[in-house]
């Protein structure tokens, strides 16, 4: 069973970059944000930079990854900005083990709501099925937000 670490270090990147890859849900840009996420936690740490990350870990490999943070214009609400298993090891829970811990992360950090957002595009069903199957509400669509025929979907628990 894969390990779960509280952390990231800049040895991580290059498997961060190929999991985001892997899927082939992102967008170039997408990736480069993440990434810039990830070069400023390991810079500042997780607590200064208000990212926080979860790797998973099969056989010393990097298969997935969580970052999550406090939003900073609320008394208890986070955001879950990214989750991401590496392609041939989808399908299996992963995701859920990643997503349960990230929960229980910031529920020990005070949070009380746990907000995603995602795309609306048919590409990203799996993705919303799994965001519903896990407990999460659909909050808010907001049309075209991304681009045409691309809503944004926000999803809330309360943790």
């Amino acid at each position: 069973m894969p390990e779960v670490l509280f952390d990231i270090t800049p040895a991580d990147r290059p498997a961060l970059e190929k999991i985001l890859s892997s899927s082939g849900y992102f967008y170039d840009f997408e990736i480069e944000v993440a990434l810039s996420l990830a070069d400023e936690t390991c810079e500042k740490g997780q607590e200064k930079s208000g990212y926080y990350w979860l790797r998973l870990i099969d056989d010393g490999m990097v298969i997935g990854f969580a970052n999550f943070g406090p939003n900073p214009s609320s008394v208890h609400s986070w955001d879950l900005y990214w989750i991401a298993i590496l392609d041939e090891y989808r399908k299996k829970h992963y995701g859920s083990i990643l997503l349960s811990e990230a929960e229980e992360r910031v529920r020990s950090l005070g949070g009380h709501l746990l907000w995603i957002e995602t795309s609306g595009r048919p590409l990203y069903e799996p993705t919303r099925h799994f965001y519903l199957k896990n407990g999460y509400e659909l909050e808010a669509t907001l049309r075209e937000f991304y681009g045409p025929g691309d809503p944004k979907l926000v999803y809330r628990k309360e943790l």
